[in-house]
C-alpha cells in the first residue's frame, strides 16, 4: 500500500545521492496552494518553481528524497513569521548577507536576523527603506512575491473589512496584521486560562 506524502510549508527534501538525476538536491517549500507548490533549490536559482502536489511527490518518490527539515507548525505561522520569511527570501535573491543588508538599510545585523525568524517589531518604520534596497514596493514585503486567485465565500462583515484593508497603506496594513494576531493570542490565553477554572469547580 503506497504511504501518501504530506507536504508543509517550509520542508526541505534531500534526494539520495545516488538518484540518477539531480542527486543530492535540495528543494525547500516556499508556497503551499490548491494542489500546487512553490518551490526553490539550494544552491541553485533563488527562483520559485511552481509544480503539482502529485509532480512533487512524484519527484519524493524517484529520487528517494529525505525530509530534512519538517514543515513550520501551523501555530508557528503569523504575519511576522511569514514576513520574514520574504525578507530572507528577497535578501537571498539579491546576493546579499545580513549584515550587508543591515548596512544598507542603517540599522544593526541582529536586526535583521530578529525579522527573519518572525520578530518583526520596528520593522514597519524601515519597511520603505527595506523594499528599496531590496529592490521592491513595500507591498511585495506584505503580500509576498505574485498574487493568486483564491476563491473564498465571505460573510459581509468579512468582505467589508478585506476592502477596507486592501485600501491602507503598506505599513497601516502590518500594524493591523499584527494587532490582529495579538487579539487571537490573547485570546487563546483566556480560554486556556478559563479551562481550568471549570475544571476545578466540577472537581
Amino acid at each position: 500500500m503506497k504511504t501518501t506524502i504530506q507536504l508543509g510549508l517550509g520542508q526541505k527534501w534531500t534526494a539520495s545521492p545516488t538518484a540518477k538525476q539531480g542527486a543530492g538536491e535540495v528543494r525547500e517549500i516556499m508556497t503551499l496552494g490548491a494542489g500546487w507548490v512553490e518551490f526553490r533549490v539550494e544552491n541553485q536559482s533563488l527562483a520559485l518553481t511552481q509544480a503539482s502536489e502529485a509532480a512533487y511527490r512524484a519527484w519524493i518518490r524517484e529520487t528517494e528524497a529525505v525530509l530534512t527539515r519538517d514543515a513550520i507548525p501551523a501555530a508557528q505561522l503569523s504575519p511576522g513569521l511569514e514576513l520574514g520569511r520574504r525578507i530572507r527570501l528577497l535578501r537571498e535573491m539579491a546576493g546579499l548577507s545580513q549584515q550587508q543588508l543591515a548596512d544598507k538599510v542603517g540599522i544593526s545585523r541582529s536586526a535583521v536576523a530578529f525579522w527573519e525568524t518572525g520578530r518583526s517589531g520596528h520593522v514597519g518604520k524601515h519597511l520603505g527603506s527595506l523594499a528599496q534596497v531590496l529592490g521592491v514596493e513595500p507591498e511585495v514585503l506584505l503580500t509576498g512575491m505574485a498574487y493568486k486567485a483564491i476563491q473564498a465565500t465571505l460573510t459581509p462583515d468579512e468582505n467589508t473589512m478585506l476592502m477596507l484593508y486592501r485600501q491602507l497603506d503598506p505599513l497601516i496594513k502590518l500594524q493591523a496584521q499584527k494587532w490582529i494576531e495579538r487579539r487571537v493570542r490573547n485570546r487563546t490565553g483566556e480560554e486556556q486560562d478559563v479551562k481550568p477554572a471549570a475544571q476545578s469547580k466540577r472537581a
